[in-house]
């Protein structure tokens, strides 16, 4: 990466870090829409590209500590994927190939990536009003090219993580639960989780269109397809829930 391109990607960053949008939790709607698609006859999509699908499984030991699974990310990441296709299948989306770009143009992806990840990350944590009434965040239209080479407008991007707890670190739940036990080994520790963010891209502006996140305690696997669809049809149960969103937040 050439340091202009750095440093506009470190600007990018910054910029999300001072605006990112906040959780929908207060009216009971999960999920964030753009400004443009609560105006008259909005334009949604009918053809979809799913540009990146990132699930990765850290299993989680006695101690605390933590450790990225390969074979198991990508085990989960292609369960995902599936269980994401199958929702779009449902709910009338075509979903078109991806073309796979070389050299510069991968990195320009790449960096795109990272920038929808800090996106989803920030928002989850970071709670402004202001940007509840009037979404329209955006990670910039360096991903125009896509579109122009595919003819598509609109691509998915799909991040998440399963926590797994070790067997030491189970028992040792199951241990801090007894009383006078757990005088010696401490309150019971917290267990597995999951998370999984959705958001839907305009690749030639770049405006995050729509964006939904679903968190679940306890015994879910993202690697297992039942649970992964039943975090996907959560999700969807909000797309593109404009009427919703525009009754909770705007009116």
């Amino acid at each position: 990466m050439s340091s202009a391109r750095h440093l506009m990607f470190l600007f990018a960053i910054l910029m999300i870090m001072v605006t990112a949008p906040c959780a929908a939790w207060a009216a009971g709607t999960p999920h964030w829409v753009h400004y443009k698609w609560l105006l008259p006859h909005p334009t949604l999509p009918k053809k979809v590209l799913v540009l990146y699908s990132d699930i990765e499984v850290v299993e989680v030991s006695a101690g605390g500590v933590e450790e990225t699974v390969p074979k198991w990310s990508k085990v989960a990441s292609r369960t995902v994927l599936k269980a994401l296709k199958a929702s779009l299948e449902k709910h009338g989306l075509k979903e078109s190939a991806v073309p796979k770009y070389p050299g510069t143009t991968a990195h320009n992806l790449d960096e795109h990536e990272a920038l929808y990840k800090l996106v989803v990350v920030t928002a989850s944590e970071i709670g402004w009003p202001n940007k509840i009434r009037r979404f329209d965040y955006s990670i910039g239209p360096g991903l125009r090219k896509i579109a122009a080479k595919t003819g598509v407008n609109y691509a998915f991007m799909v991040y998440g993580r399963d926590y797994v707890s070790t067997a030491g670190r189970k028992a040792r739940a199951i241990a801090g639960n007894i009383p006078i036990v757990n005088i010696f080994t401490g309150p019971p520790p917290k267990l597995g989780h999951s998370f999984i963010h959705l958001g839907l891209i305009n690749l030639k502006t770049g405006d995050l269109l729509w964006m939904n996140s679903d968190y679940r305690e306890g015994t879910t696997n993202l690697r297992d397809p039942g649970d992964a669809k039943k975090m996907l049809n959560t999700l969807f149960d909000w797309y593109p829930g404009i009427e919703e969103y525009r009754e909770a937040y705007v009116n």
